[in-house]
């Protein structure tokens, strides 16, 4: 019995013993992990020390409980063994808690096929995503924490999401899982470089500007700049804010921001872009044939819109180059709700800059400012330019937002010039640029499948230019060029997801414009004013259709009713894609349009001290421009090669030649080309080639070339992604321009010095453009600061671009390309 008994009680014991272990270690599991930064706060609390360090990095280092340890210093080690961080002492009582980072190398292979994936895109916590190419199939990440997220994606794979450590512990291939990704979604990313992209469905060349990469001769992201970049983008005078799309005039294209729209060139006669690029978000680029929504142009289009989160919390960011400073403030004023961004540029009043100085001698070159211009900003000479961006956002729920954008952009120019035979003899030149506008906005998610906008729209445009001759106190000339644009729109869109393939938008926009233009001239007793009103009453349908992910198509029509004429106008438009596998895509696009608010055509680059600047409407002297495109191409991207091939036509008729002062021609302007861009990737390096062969011309009384024609344009640019460094290297090639002979009296006896020694077309164009950036940072990354140097036309070409046609010089009658401009960029953001 005793022996039983015994049995009993050391098998009650031993099931009392597991009993015990076993509570013991789910009251162990079910304990709550206790985190780093409270750790840190016991130690403040104990030993009256305080610790630096990034919450949002070390707000996710946890532990499985509390740590045991009687002095600071043993604490410290046993957090530093566990955590992957280092303390480093700041003062006696204060500590600098720094991640202890590595490199870690790892493979990706797709699930199916086992086959290598040698390009991702990576997101390191919520840093920017980056491009990553694999070196002999192998990926490496810099720098990076144990804890940090990776998020990984790649083209048609499902994005995976996995700590640092856990990719680094690895001992295969990371597996990558086929995703359903329907057409009209594909995306190619980083077209041209990081942020720019190309949206398969419409054609649509989309920039992101907070993740836009470096491109030659730039490093402070200036729209026109990247702009100008884009295969059938360029620009024919040298200066970047003279955007031709394809043959199309400038004022032939749609450029507005937040729905504002922008009637000049851009700031200091269109060499820099007037918009802060620390405030736009996004830009939308079409080269062929508009979307229905998009009405009033007969060329391209240039959408911008700025950003438009409430932050978390508020972040600056300061700019300064050599010609202009500026800063930028994203702050949250009630939390998740309403926010403010404010920002502002402006050039240095008094500093003469080595580009400024190349943009003003590209500026007034044959102008009688040509003889003071490498003076810019002195005594004598002054030039002024700023821009100002203002938006409120306002979350109001979930389901709808409303904002409030504003823009303001100035520019002035005062100038004198004295006789050097007589300095009693003076003429002063003021030439001011005033443009202001604002847009307010509702959109609205009115159900899971209906949603709605409506806006509210206001630009303003003044534009004036005066010269002045004084003998002595005496005036003696004056004259004044003045024009005002006002721009008014009440622009509602609903958007409805018939189903998972169908999508229907439509909409309508009242335009109310208001014109007015002033010209005075003392000498030859002119004192003309003219004022101009329209309405236009506009409306679209567009349907989005898209069969098995292999067709997408868009249906659309816009139409216009133009109140002066009284006439009605309807514009079909179609756009078809097709996707032939994964890697290849063939696409097509066609439609019409019509152009009200219009310029005439001149037979040379628009100064800044003439009249081709000046906007008008149609009435019973002019017509509306009507343009017909037509585009059809193909798309190649598989194992970092990437083609692109467009062969376009564009019409537009009704083209308002102004021959002289009172005689005005009505003809046609009609553009026929391809434009193929080849992209490849070589590990950190990144190649393409840019080629565009066209032909523009004019028909009028005769066909001939216009005068900005060039057949042949080559770009070869070269990216390399050296870690914190960046290099852009771009050499262009662009084929002469037409020669025109100017028909102007030729003073007596220097007819001979005018004999021009090109015939058909003036000698092609080269240059060599160099941009390299380097990014940096303080350990716990709180801020960014990056430095950047860039050259335009390295070693200094001497390109003619066209004769002035405004009576030129016999001695200087050639229009130059800009000279060598350098430029330094600093930039932090906070």
């Amino acid at each position: 019995m005793k022996n039983n008994y015994k049995k009993k009680r050391t098998l009650s014991s031993y099931l009392a013993l597991i009993g015990i272990f076993l509570f013991f270690n789910s009251y162990a599991q079910n304990q709550p992990e206790v985190k780093l930064v409270d750790i840190l706060k016991n130690l403040t609390n104990t030993y009256g020390v305080d610790f630096i360090y990034n919450h949002t990095l070390l707000d996710q280092v946890t532990f499985s409980s509390a740590i045991t340890c009687e002095k600071l210093t043993e604490c410290l080690n046993i957090i530093q063994q566990e955590a992957h961080i280092e303390f480093l002492a700041d003062t006696d009582s204060s500590y600098m808690i720094v991640p202890i980072r590595t490199d870690i190398s790892f493979s990706i292979s797709d699930n199916e096929t086992t086959e290598p994936i040698t390009d991702i895109r990576v997101q390191v916590n919520n840093d920017e995503q980056r491009l990553l190419i694999a070196k002999q199939s192998i990926f490496t990440l810099d720098d990076i924490f144990p804890l940090d997220s990776i998020f990984i994606s790649a083209a048609f794979y499902k994005t995976i999401s996995i700590k640092a450590k856990d990719l680094e512990s690895l001992n295969a291939s990371l597996k990558m899982e086929h995703s359903m990704i329907h057409l009209n979604e594909v995306f190619i990313t980083d077209y041209l470089t990081k942020g720019i992209n190309a949206k398969i469905s419409n054609n649509t060349i989309q920039i992101d500007m907070n993740s836009l990469g470096l491109l030659a001769g730039d490093t402070d992201g200036d729209i026109y700049n990247v702009i100008k970049n884009i295969p059938g983008v360029h620009t024919p005078s040298g200066k970047p804010g003279s955007l031709n799309f394809r043959g199309s005039t400038f004022d032939q294209s749609l450029i507005q921001i937040d729905d504002i729209p922008i009637y000049h060139n851009g700031h200091f006669y269109g060499v820099l872009a007037p918009y802060n690029p620390s405030m736009v978000d996004k830009i939308d680029i079409q080269r062929n044939t508009l979307s229905a929504k998009w009405g009033g142009r007969v060329g391209g289009l240039i959408d911008m819109t700025t950003g438009g989160k409430v932050p978390d919390s508020t972040t600056y960011e300061v700019q300064v180059n050599s010609v202009y400073g500026g800063a930028t403030i994203k702050a949250p004023i009630v939390k998740n709700r309403l926010a403010l961004y404010l920002a502002a540029r402006s050039n240095y009043p008094t500093i003469n800059s080595p580009k400024m100085q190349a943009y003003s001698i590209l500026n007034f070159q044959g102008s009688r400012l040509e003889t003071v211009a490498e003076e810019v900003n002195s005594e004598n000479f002054k030039v002024g330019f700023y821009d100002i961006n203002s938006k409120l956002i306002y979350d109001i729920n979930e389901n709808h937002k409303a904002t409030l954008s504003f823009i303001n952009i100035q520019n002035d120019l005062s100038a004198t010039l004295k006789d050097a035979g007589d300095e009693d003899n003076k003429d002063f030149r003021n030439l001011n640029l005033d443009n202001w506008g604002l847009t307010l906005k509702w959109d609205g998610k009115l159900s899971d499948k209906l949603r709605a906008l409506a806006r509210f729209s206001r630009s303003t445009l003044y534009i004036d230019n005066i010269s002045e001759g004084f003998t002595a106190s005496e005036r003696s000339s004056f004259e004044k060029y003045a024009n005002t644009i006002e721009d008014t729109r009440f622009i509602t869109e609903f958007k409805y997801d018939f189903n998972s393939n169908t999508i229907i938008e439509t909409g309508y926009t009242l335009t109310d414009y208001g014109l007015s233009f002033d010209e005075r001239n003392e000498e030859n007793s002119i004192n003309n004013r003219r004022d101009q009103t329209a309405i236009t009453h506009s409306a679209f349908l567009n349907v989005n259709k898209n069969w098995n992910d292999k067709l997408t198509a868009e249906f659309g029509l816009h139409t216009d009713y133009y109140e002066p004429t009284g006439v009605f106008y309807a514009d079909p438009r179609i756009s078809l894609n097709l996707q032939a596998n994964e890697a290849l895509y063939f696409k097509t696009s066609m439609g019409r349009s019509h152009q009200f608010i219009q310029k005439k055509l001149r037979e040379d680059f628009d100064d800044f001290n003439n009249k081709s600047q000046f906007w008008y409407l149609p009435d019973e002297t002019t017509t509306v421009l009507d343009g017909y495109q037509g585009m059809i191409g193909a798309l190649y991207n598989k194992s970092g090669w990437l083609i692109d091939f467009e062969f376009y036509l564009r019409n537009s008729n009704n083209i308002t030649l102004q021959t002289n002062t009172e005689t005005l021609q009505t003809g046609k302007l009609k553009s026929i080309g391809t434009d193929l861009f080849v992209k490849k990737r070589w590990n950190n390096l990144e190649t393409m080639i840019g080629y565009s062969l066209s032909k523009v011309n004019t028909k009028f009384d005769d066909t001939n070339p216009v005068f900005f024609d060039q057949r042949h344009i080559l770009n070869i640019t070269g990216l390399w992604h050296l870690n914190a460094f960046e290099v852009a290297v771009t050499w262009s090639y662009l084929s002469g321009m037409p020669v025109v002979i100017p028909d102007f009296d030729i003073a007596e006896g220097t007819e001979e010095d005018f004999e021009i020694p090109y015939k058909d077309r003036f000698p092609g164009q080269h240059q060599l453009d160099v941009s390299t950036t380097y990014t940096f940072n303080n350990k716990r990354k709180t801020w960014k600061g990056i430095v950047g140097v860039s050259f335009v036309n390295l070693y200094d070409q001497d390109n003619i671009v066209n004769l002035f046609q405004n009576e030129p010089s016999v001695i200087n009658p050639y229009r130059k390309g800009i000279d060598f401009a350098p430029n330094l960029q600093l930039s932090f953001q906070f």
